[in-house]
């Protein structure tokens, strides 16, 4: 578990308070702070997991090596023959 603990106020919607006591109230969960808790800790798992996805796309791409810029124009250009493509 987490080691020390803070109170927090918070103000949320009544349709997710509603939510919460419907699952502490269903025993999905003990209490309220327990919601909160899984909720925060399933956000920081997520956003750890697509922060490390984000590194490793980063990491491909500089192995990847580097194409010569060709402008702006050919990136519109590009982006309209890849357009074209998807609508035939």
């Amino acid at each position: 578990m987490m080691g020390k603990f803070e109170k927090l106020s918070v103000e949320i919607p009544a349709e997710l308070l509603d939510s919460a006591k419907s699952a502490v109230a269903g025993g999905e969960f003990l209490s309220i702070e327990e919601v909160v808790s899984t909720a925060l800790r399933t956000w920081q798992e997520k956003r750890e997991s697509n922060l490390a996805r984000l590194r490793a796309l980063i990491d491909e791409g500089y192995q990847s090596g580097f194409a010569p810029w060709e402008g702006a124009d050919a990136i519109i250009a590009e982006g309209r023959r890849r357009l074209a493509e998807r609508q035939a």
